[in-house]
């Protein structure tokens, strides 16, 4: 009797969840073969403001997603995604007349998309704070994903207001999370590797550190 239940215990937390994760990846992959499209602007970093406050550089930022149709159907079919967001920070200046470049600062953070329920409720889960989010539907979530509000980057003390700086900024689809079947995919389907490239803007404050 103890060995029946431990049986059924087991099909039904591990083998029913299993079936179900392969079952999704199958289909997945089935429309992959199906489908030849080419995905462009997945990935869109509409703005970055940089401003101080308290003596500290901050940024707000916005992005758009615009995603393939098979990277929001591994969402809906409970598959979760990760997106990796770089942002640094980079001073430039010369010496003996000879220009150089270099990272100050360089801030990288996973953030977990993923939905789960009947109903499909979205979840970001901030790998940076440990944050989480629920969100009635994809596109809230991703509204949420591509905002930064009084995002902290330095303080102002670290930075000389004669020197030149650039904000850098790149949000992408981190597929070697994917589950194994996927990143087979992958590898060959450019509608996985999706990534907003790199924004750069110049600040627009140092003169006003002095």
């Amino acid at each position: 009797m103890k060995q029946s239940l431990q049986a059924a215990h087991f099909r039904g937390t591990v083998c029913k969840p299993l079936r179900r994760w392969l079952s999704a990846c199958l289909i997945l992959l089935l429309s992959s073969a199906a489908t030849t499209s080419q995905a462009s602007e997945e990935i869109l970093i509409v703005r970055v403001s940089d401003y101080q406050n308290q003596r500290e550089l901050l940024i707000d930022s916005e992005s758009k997603f615009h995603l393939p149709k098979k990277v929001a159907a591994a969402i809906h079919h409970e598959i979760p995604l990760l997106f990796t967001t770089t942002i640094e920070l980079t001073e430039s200046a010369s010496f003996l007349g000879i220009k150089y470049q270099r990272t100050r600062r360089k801030i990288e953070y996973q953030t977990q998309l993923y939905a789960y329920g009947v109903n499909h409720h979205y979840v970001l889960y901030n790998t940076r704070n440990q944050n989480v989010q629920s969100f009635p539907t994809l596109d809230a979530a991703l509204e949420t994903l591509g905002t930064l509000q009084s995002f902290p980057i330095a303080k102002l003390s670290e930075l000389h207001p004669q020197q030149r700086y650039t904000i850098k900024m790149r949000i992408k689809l981190d597929y070697w999370k994917l589950p194994a079947p996927l990143i087979i995919d992958a590898m060959m389907d450019s509608d996985w590797r999706i990534s907003s490239g790199w924004f750069e803007t110049f600040l627009k404050t140092p003169q006003s550190w002095q």
